[in-house]
């Protein structure tokens, strides 16, 4: 259950957390004063182009120890929407080193994803970026909330393109920013927007030689299944387990006669537990290379929640169908390819849009 700060936080941590929030935003104000670094020999084609500028420095002539940093800052679901952007990269610049800062905790898990190119960089690292900067710093969208990025954007890149808040005509320190846009529904989108801004190459398609399968490889299964991820995101923590716990049993309740796979991810034991004392099902957990080759080769149907399955599916292009609380929260609806179904609670939940989707999926689960 989600309890308000001054309940759950001591005094002297909510006087810190203010103070800490004033000196961020005070430094942001001085940081948006700065202008972008520009290299005095190539000022004049900054101010032509940004965007073929920092496209065209890195493509011409040899590119061997030229550097490009990708700044993150988010969780499971926004680590997994700057895949794509990471391999765009890597495909566009193959001789250039391509260094991640943030998120190594996710990268760990998501390694069979990345390219293998891309260096994770230590946390004090960036401050060596101040005396050699690196050619060319990427944010992710989540990052315009980190006044850090600012400051490196501006000390420690030669060209720098991120975001910013819709409001703001720009972000100090970077050689361009593109605003957060409402129109684009997907975080993944998002970040590759910027790239677009920068003039970096679309990705080519992917081939997939079918002599050589990639290593983990899962043939094709669960045709006519609905696998069901339990996987919470934040509903769990804002309506407690045992709310939470009761709406996931409602779910289950109804697909007991269908054939249904279940899923969990690290931090769902809890329910978990309940799930295998009051049903037939017993949820499993997979590492995270093993379960996006599991949903890679699904045939059947994804139900999952707000959570980074729903993200998973959007990078490997296939559709899920995704509950939500209330309302499609801006970022993480990934439309159009997922269905989205808004949960309703009046006495208990209202799931009538659960089964209607399954049925227009072609996965019948009308109320038992």
């Amino acid at each position: 259950m989600w309890y308000p700060r001054s309940v759950t936080t001591p005094i002297p941590g909510q006087i810190w957390l203010k103070s800490s929030q004033v000196v961020r935003w005070r430094m942001r104000g001085l940081l948006k004063v700065l202008p972008a670094r520009v290299p005095p020999s190539d000022s004049a084609a900054a101010s032509a182009s940004h965007a073929s500028f920092s496209a065209a420095a890195l493509s011409s002539g040899p590119v061997a120890g030229r550097r490009i940093a990708y700044l993150f800052a988010g969780t499971y679901g926004d680590f997994v929407q700057i895949l794509i952007p990471l391999k765009r990269l890597a495909a566009a610049f193959p001789a250039a080193e391509l260094l991640l800062y943030g998120g190594d905790r996710y990268a760990r898990d998501f390694a069979s994803e990345l390219p293998a190119m891309l260096r994770i960089a230590p946390a004090l690292e960036p401050m060596q970026w101040c005396k050699e900067p690196v050619d060319l710093l990427f944010t992710n969208c989540v990052g315009v909330y980190r006044v850090r990025f600012d400051f490196l954007a501006r000390f420690c890149a030669r060209r720098a393109f991120g975001f910013r808040h819709a409001h703001e005509t720009h972000r100090g320190g970077f050689a361009a920013t593109l605003p957060l846009d409402s129109g684009v529904r997907s975080f993944a989108a998002e970040n590759l927007r910027v790239l677009d801004l920068a003039g970096v190459d679309p990705l080519p398609p992917s081939t997939v030689d079918p002599q050589n399968p990639v290593e983990g490889e899962v043939p094709a299964w669960g045709k006519g299944k609905v696998l069901f991820h339990i996987g919470s995101a934040g509903l769990k923590q804002d309506f407690g387990l045992k709310a939470y716990t009761r709406l996931v049993l409602n779910v289950l309740g109804h697909l007991e006669r269908r054939p249904v796979e279940v899923v969990m991810g690290p931090g769902d034991e809890d329910v978990a537990v309940e799930i295998r004392a009051r049903t037939g099902f017993n949820p499993q957990i997979y590492p995270l290379p093993r379960l996006i080759r599991i949903l890679q080769a699904f045939e059947g149907t994804v139900l999952c929640f707000n959570s980074f399955p729903a993200h998973i599916c959007h990078y490997l292009g296939r559709p899920a169908i995704v509950m939500h609380r209330e309302a499609v929260p801006y970022g993480y609806d990934c439309a159009p390819l997922h269905t989205q179904v808004i949960l309703k609670r009046i006495e208990d939940w209202d799931l009538a849009g659960v089964w209607e989707a399954l049925q227009q999926d072609g996965n019948p689960a009308s109320p038992s």
